[in-house]
């Protein structure tokens, strides 16, 4: 189990009812997963049945904590095999640690798909030009780990068909292919969202998935009404996931 958002003198009685709840759901033999602040009970939950995706996520696990976005790393994995079927590369802005694209390059067996995947990051931290203060705020993460650009470099090492570009999106975006059947949003930042957007968006092949990682989560409101107003515009309505997650289908 895995909450945040609560003060820690409320947590832990939060989550002993939660675990109570999810005893009694278990008991008759229900299913029950309560990750990333995210509680569901009395679901079929396939994708940890799927053996293919198990290894694959444990592969590329590095800590628990890895664990606790599983529904949401199925649901990359899935939108990223259904666009296999299409037209075009794949492209993510906003890597972090490069979780979800390792995952997804062994559950897709990425070494041998006639596509390649470009991963677009700063590295260093959300980029003032492209951020508010308040989206600095609450994304520090990269001063702790100044060294993850050479890590995630060598994390994909093995795949001719990765490209690890360091840079600020959407000037490093120059590089992106004509034809993308697969974006990821997660950058955490509206303006940068917005730009790639911009950018990319006109290149996504009919058919093709945006996923938008933080697209319906409460800390992230700033960035949902930006990417709300741009799909809105663009004549688009997005599926927010109860994984908080955003998706949209081009047409």
């Amino acid at each position: 189990m895995s909450l945040y958002g609560l003060p820690p003198a409320e947590l832990g009685p939060t989550r002993d009812h939660l675990l109570a709840v999810e005893a009694a759901f278990t008991r008759p033999g229900q299913p029950s997963l309560m990750c990333d602040n995210l509680v569901t009970l009395s679901r079929i939950h396939s994708f940890a049945h799927d053996q293919a995706f198990v290894a694959a996520l444990a592969a590329a696990a590095r800590s628990e904590a890895d664990y606790h976005n599983v529904w949401k790393i199925h649901t990359y994995c899935w939108a990223a095999r259904s666009a296999l079927a299409l037209e075009g590369d794949f492209v993510e802005c906003g890597v972090f640690e490069g979780l979800y694209s390792a995952a997804m390059t062994r559950y897709l067996d990425w070494g041998n798909a006639p596509k390649t995947l470009y991963l677009y990051d700063t590295f260093a931290g959300l980029d003032p030009a492209y951020s508010s203060p308040s989206e600095r705020d609450i994304n520090q993460y990269y001063a702790l780990r100044p060294e993850w650009h050479g890590e995630v470099v060598a994390r994909f090492a093995g795949y001719a068909n990765v490209r690890v570009v360091k840079g600020v999106v959407p000037t490093a975006l120059d590089s992106a292919p004509a034809r993308i059947a697969f974006l990821h949003l997660d950058m955490n930042a509206a303006a940068a969202e917005t730009a790639a957007l911009d950018r990319l968006f006109p290149r996504i092949v009919p058919g093709g998935f945006v996923l938008m990682d933080d697209y319906g989560r409460f800390e992230q409101r700033e960035l949902h009404a930006a990417l709300k107003a741009w799909m809105t515009e663009a004549g688009y309505s997005v599926l927010e996931l109860s994984t908080g997650q955003g998706m949209v289908v081009k047409r």
